[in-house]
């Protein structure tokens, strides 16, 4: 890449003490026409039973995060795209 001319700066991302992070496993997108849902899930394995194998699986809502379907489409080309790789 050719040497561009200008003031270099580094960006530093800083999650807030307070923020609250986790894990999906699970997600879902659901849309209504105005708005696209994409819901984030966390699954809980129960107790093994008897046998020593989970029976029950709790999946509980984490976060919907509600967008326009112009972002959701760039949203998904997104992830098109890093799935091929690019």
């Amino acid at each position: 890449m050719p040497q561009q001319e200008g003031h270099e700066a580094h960006r530093v991302f800083e999650q807030p003490t307070d923020a609250i992070s986790f894990y999906s496993d699970f997600a879902q997108v659901l849309g209504t026409g105005n708005e696209v849902l994409l819901q984030f899930y966390e699954t809980i394995p129960g107790s093994p039973g008897p046998e020593g194998r989970v029976e029950m699986v709790r999946t509980r809502l984490r976060a919907t995060v509600m967008v326009l379907p112009k972002q959701a489409t760039t949203i998904g080309k997104l992830l098109l795209k890093a799935e091929q790789g690019e």
